[in-house]
């Protein structure tokens, strides 16, 4: 179901609720009372401010698709057409950079772009300081770059591979591997309206009863964090040589390298995010299984399993079950069997004692004593909820890197990570690699 959809679907329901006292006043032959009128006149004012938040909506789904279409390669009808052929325009991340680093207006796709973001902002209640004009841009992707892209320093290895006069081709730089959705996270996006409730619901428990006892009344509660949007932000900087390209796919690489450092910010605080004003990752958060274990040691079968039963004895959910752990780590266990003499190994076919893994650097290396060590978690991650707010805004200073030819992009958005149940995850951080 749409947005847009379930708003209208919300409004429709204060309507009836307005309908229905109107209705019953009318039936008793009386006018509405005082309490009934107070009523409406609450109902009146969300239905009101329902109405703008459907208006919002719609308007952004109908570019969004707009700007798919044109992607696409489709033809648009926009009611006026006045938008069509700027719709249908390549819309571009180091073109709407320029037109800010020269305090130019956007036309095209990418003004389109920057209207839907304004929009998605509005929305999700997201606001950010005005700039000087045309100075900010606002783009409704998730990307951020942490890494100044040149074109001839150092030896050219951050750019000048993209130079017109060279080969037009792309090498992708190391990046840690993406993995928190593939492990069944769940990515809420275009959130609105401050925090946003996780319901954990508690069981019921039944009674043996005598015959014709009565029943003890339960109340089940609804308990669980709150997604609570928090600032991310980086700052870049970049060449004006670079950014001046366009004769090869300098667009791409910016676009998904951006993409790629935000999507690490995430996946690093849904590790060993602090909390405070960044979200709280596993190996931090309250309420999580913790081993048994109190000193360093290498890693045997039993130490794997109990982050299993760890969780099994708390009776948590088993839908996306699976183990993150550091690379030094999953090449230890890889030349380990379950038991003495065995052939059997921790880790085979591509799975962990049965269950999916991924290895990542983002996982913290560990001291203990002066020992390395190397933490591995276990757990159901659909229990993990990602929310992110508004679009992504990219501010340009085209004056504090004016010595270096270079230009300082700030980019600021809204995200937060929590763990709906925190029971459904067990760690272990004093694992060596021996």
């Amino acid at each position: 179901m749409k947005k847009s959809d379930a708003l209208k679907q919300k409004r429709a329901s204060k309507i009836k609720e307005w309908e229905d006292i109107v209705d019953l006043a009318e039936t008793e032959e009386r006018d509405v009372s005082a309490e009934e009128q107070t009523t409406i006149d609450t109902l009146r004012a969300e239905i009101k401010a329902l109405e703008n938040k459907v208006d919002a909506q719609v308007d952004l789904e109908t570019r969004q698709a707009q700007i798919a279409s044109s992607a696409a390669g489709e033809s648009i009808t926009d009611g006026d057409g006045k938008e069509k052929d700027k719709i249908e325009k390549r819309f571009s991340i180091t073109r709407m950079l320029r037109n800010a680093l020269e305090g130019e207006a956007h036309d095209g796709a990418e003004k389109e772009a920057q209207e839907i973001a304004e929009l998605e902002n509005r929305v999700a209640g997201v606001t950010f300081d005005t700039p000087k004009k045309n100075r900010k841009v606002m783009v409704p992707l998730s990307f951020i770059r942490a890494s100044q892209q040149t074109v001839s320093q150092d030896a050219g290895a951050f750019g000048g591979e993209l130079v017109q006069n060279q080969a037009p081709r792309v090498i992708a730089g190391l990046e840690p591997k993406l993995w928190i959705e593939e492990m069944g996270a769940t990515l809420l996006t275009g959130l609105s309206g401050g925090d946003i409730p996780m319901p954990v619901n508690n069981s019921y428990t039944f009674q043996w009863l005598a015959e014709g006892a009565a029943i003890t009344t339960q109340k089940n509660t609804f308990q669980g964090p709150k997604l609570s949007p928090k600032r991310a932000g980086a700052s870049v900087p970049i060449s004006n040589r670079l950014l001046m390209q366009s004769s090869v796919d300098v667009d791409n690489l910016v676009r998904q390298s951006l993409a790629r450092g935000w999507e690490n910010t995430i996946n690093a605080a849904a590790i060993n995010g602090a909390g405070g004003d960044a979200p709280t990752g596993i190996l931090n958060y309250a309420g999580v299984n913790v081993a048994a274990q109190v000193a360093a040691s290498a890693s045997d079968y039993a130490k794997i399993v109990e982050l299993q039963g760890l969780i099994e004895e708390d009776d948590a959910t088993e839908n996306s079950l699976g183990y993150i752990l550091h690379p030094k780590l999953k090449a230890a266990l890889k030349t380990k069997g379950k038991a003495t003499s065995s052939d059997t190994f921790f880790i085979d076919r591509n799975e962990l004692d049965g269950y999916r893994y991924v290895s990542t650097s983002l996982v913290p290396v560990g001291d203990a004593a002066g020992t390395p060590v190397y933490p591995i978690i276990y757990g159901d991650f659909s229990q993990m909820f990602i929310g992110q707010w508004g679009s992504v805004a990219f501010m340009v200073n085209p004056y504090a890197l004016d010595l270096e030819d270079s230009v300082r992009i700030t980019v600021n958005t809204h995200a937060d990570l929590q763990i709906a149940n925190p029971e459904a995850f067990s760690r272990n951080s004093l694992l060596s690699a021996a």
